[in-house]
């Protein structure tokens, strides 16, 4: 795959972007800067959350299960993590709300409490612990669907990985920016997303965005 010719030149200052902007369906790409051939280094560790009502446990076969912090009144989950990392076994994302939910990944799970009744709409997890993320596996939402963001300013790399029961997914080098509850754009200032080995599987995700200051693509990247 043929890599997308730099949008400006390094010395393009940090810039705010906004998920609102839209484009059509399928793969987004915003990119500042230029492309760079720096690998993102795998982060150490697995998945390790900050507190903020997020919890980490596991299924029945062993599968790491978030449940992630309840929604506020728009319907942002916001999830911090120190350690943020999707190994081949994959990684559930519990938004369920019943006593028990069906996963693909693993199997029957119990519904997460902290939820108390009510599913986000929006799952938006970010990492503050310094190292970047590597996505070796598949993501699965559990229970109702809902948009995903994984927001690393120190990078991103995938190898194999997927996405489940979500209609649109958002990768990015950026801080989150809020206004009045909601997500209103992300603060780029650097990082690189890597797609390799395995590549990155969204053909099943309506829209599917990579937003971010660079972006080095060694294997296949399948989308809408």
């Amino acid at each position: 795959m043929r890599k997308p010719a730099p949008l400006s030149s390094p010395s393009t200052p940090d810039l705010i972007l906004s998920p609102r902007s839209r484009f059509g369906r399928g793969v987004i790409w915003t990119l500042i800067c230029t492309l760079v051939l720096n690998p993102v280094l795998p982060a150490l560790g697995q998945v390790v959350a900050a507190g903020g009502g997020t919890t980490v446990g596991a299924a029945g076969n062993g599968v790491p299960v978030v449940n992630i912090a309840a929604p506020n009144a728009k319907g942002l989950s916001h999830n911090r993590f120190t350690d943020y990392n999707v190994g081949r076994e994959g990684l559930i994302l519990n938004n369920a709300t019943g006593a028990v939910q069906p996963t693909q990944l693993g199997g029957y799970i119990v519904g997460n409490p902290g939820l108390n009744g009510r599913s986000a709409n929006v799952i938006l997890n970010e990492v503050t612990g310094g190292r970047a993320s590597r996505l070796a596996g598949y993501t699965e939402i559990a229970g109702q669907s809902a948009r995903l963001i994984v927001a690393n300013p120190w990078g991103l790399s995938c190898d194999g990985c997927g996405f489940i029961n979500t209609p649109r997914v958002t990768l990015s080098t950026g801080r989150p920016l809020f206004d009045d509850g909601q997500l209103s754009g992300f603060r780029v200032e650097d990082g690189t997303v890597l797609i390799e080995g395995a590549g990155l599987n969204a053909s099943n995700v309506d829209q599917f965005e990579l937003i971010t200051r660079s972006v080095e693509i060694n294997a296949a990247l399948h989308a809408r």
